[in-house]
């Protein structure tokens, strides 16, 4: 008599979407397009300084929150499927870039070519360097602690800078942390969270409003003080102060500490406010990751051919009707059918590359 055959196991539901994280998804990769919009004009006027300031202070810190949010410190196979899927989108679209950087007449392949990731890219190798490095640092005792030193350390030398986004990845590394904590000890659960009271929602206004009143109040700083150069978060103390090294890397530290501190409380502002309830437009928000891939070839051949320019010679207006082009480009790239056509490019199978059994 033959053993009966066990029954199969049905498969594990996937757990629901939450619009929030979706939301907050949305929110910050639309500031993501219009921060790359104005990049290049930023120094044309005030307004479009104080903008761009105010975006690049928190927006790919909260993306790289809501990215260790959903990371797991882990080596299974789906986990380390998805580490392989960014490796090979990462690849695939450095090759993409050499033809858009030949297309636009630039030199299309440099001798830095995949060492230096090309423009947008560095956010992949960063994610999956940080994925990767999650399963160690989730074994010390105080993991944000640790990683907060790293990322002041990360300041003190030059030799840690763009080569595989080293730099970013290090600065970036508290903000990973934390949302893997958040999600790991559950300090995000309460109902305080996920429905915030009105004076918590309004107090997350006001840091976001006392944020920008500041370049509102102060709008000769690109004259006095570049912060524009201290939140692409990839340059070391010595590029960025002048004097005695024991103190351009203790002024750097103190400088880099204040701005990550600013940067998670407008982080967590922006968590609070989205909409916690599935609206319309919620959807959009699980497919930023094409609206970051796909929206950087666009803009770069708007930069080149001058077009960014001439919007940005109109001062505040080009730079409002630039937001509404950003705002246009991200609903498109949002869409479904994009989603649809661009699939087997932004998220290609690389199942052949993962072990059997």
């Amino acid at each position: 008599m033959t053993e009966a055959a066990p029954a199969p196991t049905a498969a594990k539901p996937r757990a629901p979407r939450v619009a929030l994280w979706d939301h907050a998804r949305l929110v910050l990769i639309l500031l993501v397009v219009v921060g790359h919009s104005i990049s290049t004009i930023r120094t044309d006027s005030s307004f479009a300084y104080g903008l761009y300031a105010w975006i690049y202070l928190f927006h790919m810190p909260g993306m790289i929150v809501l990215s260790g949010v959903f990371s797991k410190p882990d080596t299974s196979p789906k986990v380390v499927a998805g580490t392989v899927r960014l490796v090979g989108t990462w690849l695939l679209f450095e090759v993409i870039w050499v033809g858009i950087r030949a297309l636009a007449g630039a030199t299309a392949i440099s001798q830095n070519f995949l060492v230096v990731p090309a423009w947008t890219l560095w956010f992949l190798v960063t994610l999956v360097t940080m994925r990767i490095l999650l399963p160690y640092i989730a074994r010390l005792r105080h993991p944000l602690i640790f990683s907060i030193a790293l990322a002041l350390l990360a300041g003190f030398t030059p030799e840690i800078g763009t080569a595989f986004s080293v730099s970013r990845t290090l600065v970036f590394l508290p903000f990973f942390v934390a949302g893997w904590l958040a999600k790991d000890r559950g300090w995000l659960d309460g109902e305080w969270f996920h429905r915030p009271t009105v004076s918590l929602k309004a107090g997350a206004w006001a840091a976001l409003a006392a944020a920008a009143a500041v370049f509102v109040a102060f709008p000769n700083m690109r004259n006095v003080w570049r912060i524009d150069h201290w939140i692409v978060w990839r340059d070391s103390y010595a590029q960025l102060l002048d004097g005695p090294l024991w103190r351009v890397l203790l002024e750097g530290s103190a400088i880099r500490f204040g701005l990550l501190a600013v940067a998670a409380i407008l982080t967590f502002a922006v968590l609070v406010v989205v909409p916690r309830r599935e609206g319309k437009l919620t959807v959009w928000g699980a497919r930023t990751l094409y609206v970051y891939l796909l929206h950087a070839p666009i803009i770069y051949f708007a930069r080149e051919s001058g077009l960014i320019d001439w919007f940005g010679s109109f001062g505040v207006p080009g730079v409002l009707a630039l937001i509404v082009c950003a705002l246009g480009l991200t609903a498109l790239l949002s869409s479904g059918l994009v989603a649809k056509v661009f699939r087997p490019v932004i998220e290609p199978s690389f199942g052949w590359t993962m072990a059997r059994g």
